[in-house]
C-alpha cells in the first residue's frame, strides 16, 4: 500500500549539496507517496561506521523516519542494520544479504558458488609473511591477474598485475588507502573503519576475513564485452529492469568504463544474462534480500558465456540518466521509494531513445585543481543542451588526490548508441582543457 501520510526519508552517506535538488524533486514527485522531509546525512569528522550507525539509530527515533534509502554500497549495510532495529517501521534487506554483495571475498563464495575457488586468492595485508604469501599465490594463479580491494566501488581499488613487483607496489598503495578515513576516500572501506560495526551486526566468526584488511587476486579476464544487469526484489519476487552495455577501452589495464543503452547484445545472450541474474539474486533472497534494487556486472566471454564480476545491493546512480531516456515509467529512485513503502514497481518499457554515460577521470598521478581541467565558459553553455547532462562529483576548487580522480559524470543522448557516443566526444572536447589527462576519452 502506498503511504497516505507524508513520509520522512533518510538518505545515509550523502553529504554533497551538488545535485541534491534533483534527487529530492524526484522523490517528491513519486505518484501515490507524499513526501514530508528528505534528510541527507553523512559522517562527522572521523566517525567509525558503528558511531555513524548509532547516531542514525537515534536520528530515526527522534525524526520519526519512515524510509531509509540506500543509494551506495556502504549505505546498504547501514540501511540493513537500521531495518533490523526497526522491523515494523522500515523496509529493506537483511544485513547478511547486503554484506554478501558488498564484501567481494564472500560474494563469489556464497552468491556464485559455481566459481572455482582455487582460481582466487586472498592476501592478508597484516600478515607478517605478506610478500612471501604474495609470491606463493602468484605462482599458483599465474599472470596477468586482477587485484581488488574487497570493499570498494566506482572501479577504485582495482589493478591489473603483470609482475610480482607490480603486486608489491599495489600492496603498498592499498595499505596507504586503508590508513585514510573513509570520508577522505569514499570508494574504499578499510577493516578499521568497519570492524566494530560488523562485529555488532554480523556473525564475524562465520566471515572471519571481515576483521582483516585484505586484497583479492584473481585471473585477469580479457573479455571483449562487459554488461550491467539491473533489477529489484519486491516481497521476495525478483523483477527485471534493464541490461546496459559497457564502453570498451582497449589498451587500458581496466578496459571498461561507462555504459550505454539499449544493449546491442543478441537475444540469446540477454536471456543467458537474465538467467544468471535470477540465480545470483535468488541466493541473495535466500539470505534475506528484499525490497531493494540490485545491480550485477558480468563479463561476456568470446564464446558468449557469462562470468560474474560483482554484485551491488543498490540501484546504479550512473545508469539512472540512461534509464530516464531509454525506459518509460518511473525512474529507479522513485521505484526504490515505492519498494520501501510497500508498492510493487511498474516495469519499464523501451522508449526508442539511446543514451550514454561516461565518468570523467584523470590519470592517477595527475595533480591540480578541478578548475584546471575544465572550460568554465562551456559549463554554462552546455546547460542549455537537452541532449547533455553533467553531474559534478568534485567542486571546481577541489584538489585531485590519490584515489580521488573522478570529477564529473556526463550523460549524452541520441537516436542510436553511435549518436550518443558522437555527442559525448563533442562534449568532452569542449568541456575538458587537458584532454591528454583523461583516463577514458573518445579521441
Amino acid at each position: 500500500m502506498a503511504a497516505k501520510q507524508p513520509v520522512t526519508i533518510l538518505v545515509p552517506f550523502c553529504y554533497r549539496a551538488i545535485d541534491y535538488s534533483t534527487t529530492e524533486n524526484l522523490l517528491r514527485t513519486c505518484e501515490g507517496i507524499p513526501v514530508g522531509k528528505v534528510i541527507f546525512s553523512y559522517l562527522e569528522g572521523a566517525e567509525s561506521l558503528l558511531d555513524y550507525f548509532y547516531r542514525l539509530k537515534d536520528f530515526v527515533i527522534d525524526n520519526d523516519v519512515d524510509v531509509v534509502l540506500a543509494l551506495s554500497d556502504i549505505a546498504t549495510l547501514v540501511q540493513s542494520a537500521l531495518v533490523r532495529e526497526f522491523p515494523s517501521r522500515l523496509e529493506g534487506p537483511s544485513v547478511e544479504s547486503s554484506f554478501l554483495a558488498y564484501h567481494k571475498v564472500y560474494t563469489s563464495q556464497y552468491l556464485d558458488p559455481d566459481t572455482d575457488p582455487s582460481s582466487h586468492g586472498v592476501l592478508d595485508l597484516d600478515s607478517k609473511t605478506l610478500l612471501k604469501d604474495a609470491d606463493v599465490l602468484l605462482k599458483r594463479l599465474k599472470l596477468p591477474a586482477f587485484a581488488k580491494v574487497p570493499c570498494g566501488d566506482a572501479s577504485q581499488g582495482v589493478w591489473k598485475i603483470s609482475s610480482s613487483g607490480q603486486l608489491t607496489d599495489v600492496l603498498g598503495a592499498v595499505g596507504q588507502l586503508n590508513e585514510r578515513h573513509y570520508s577522505q576516500n569514499e570508494h574504499i572501506s578499510s577493516a578499521t573503519f568497519m570492524r566494530d560495526f560488523l562485529q555488532k551486526v554480523l556473525d564475524v566468526d562465520h566471515y572471519p576475513m571481515v576483521l582483516r584488511d585484505t586484497i583479492i587476486v584473481e585471473p585477469y579476464i580479457d573479455a571483449p564485452a562487459k554488461v550491467c544487469v539491473d533489477g529489484c526484489v519486491y516481497n521476495k519476487e525478483i523483477l527485471h529492469w534493464a541490461i546496459s552495455d559497457s564502453l570498451h577501452w582497449p589498451g587500458q589495464d581496466i578496459p571498461f568504463q561507462g555504459s550505454y543503452m539499449p544493449s546491442t547484445l543478441s537475444d540469446t545472450i540477454q536471456r543467458r544474462l537474465w538467467g544468471g541474474f535470477d540465480k545470483v539474486v535468488g541466493r541473495m533472497v535466500d539470505h534475506g534480500f528484499n525490497n531493494q534494487f540490485v545491480h550485477v556486472e558480468y563479463f561476456i566471454l568470446a564464446d558468449g558465456q557469462i562470468k560474474l564480476i560483482e554484485v551491488n545491493a543498490r540501484m546504479s546512480g550512473n545508469l539512472s540518466g540512461l534509464y530516464a531516456a531509454c525506459l518509460s515509467g518511473p525512474p529507479p529512485l522513485q521505484a526504490l521509494l515505492g519498494l520501501c513503502c510497500g508498492v510493487r514497481p511498474a516495469l519499464p518499457a523501451p522508449t526508442g531513445r539511446a543514451a550514454l554515460n561516461l565518468p570523467l577521470q584523470v590519470h592517477d598521478n595527475y595533480t591540480g585543481k578541478v578548475r584546471d581541467m575544465v572550460n568554465l565558459s562551456e559549463v554554462e553553455i552546455l546547460k542549455g543542451d537537452s541532449d547533455v547532462k553533467i553531474t559534478w562529483i568534485m567542486a571546481f576548487d577541489d584538489e585531485f588526490l590519490p584515489g580521488k580522480v573522478e570529477f564529473a559524470k556526463i550523460w549524452t543522448y541520441g537516436k542510436t548508441p553511435d549518436d550518443a557516443k558522437k555527442k559525448c566526444r563533442e562534449v568532452t572536447r569542449r568541456l575538458v582543457k587537458k584532454q591528454e589527462q583523461l583516463k577514458f576519452n573518445f579521441h
